[in-house]
């Protein structure tokens, strides 16, 4: 692992989609900060230098909406990347132009792709 890896803060609560895309996402460069909810969420956005925040929309103790607006007030450069089954296209517009949708189910390349852009410009 390099000095200073690109670190990913990722809001799932399905357990086995949590850890599947964890591991596949972890590199040499980079370091999957996993949490299930969004108290664990600001809890490591407190703690830790977030370089990306990829998270659900509904949490068990509320919406990743929600928790994305906060990451983005307090850091408005910090990309999001927020995750459901519903076309969130407008709503990621919403949240300024750090944002991206990404509609499930996704496939591993096109998160992928979308971490690679990210970290590229960090």
């Amino acid at each position: 692992m390099t000095a200073k890896p690109f670190v990913i803060l990722y809001v799932e609560d399905n357990e086995f989609v949590r850890e599947a895309f964890a591991e596949l996402l972890a590199t040499a460069d980079r370091r999957v900060v996993c949490v299930t909810d969004g108290a664990g969420a600001r809890a490591a956005l407190r703690e830790q230098n977030v370089h990306l925040l990829l998270t659900d929309i509904n949490l068990p103790d509320g919406s990743g909406l929600d928790l994305a607006r906060e990451a983005l007030g307090q850091n408005p450069a910090l990309p999001v990347i927020v995750c459901s089954g519903q076309d969130l296209t407008d709503v990621a517009r919403s949240l300024g132009p750090t944002a991206h949708p990404l509609r499930k189910p996704f496939e591993l390349e096109e998160l992928e792709a979308l971490v690679e852009r990210y970290e590229q410009a960090a």
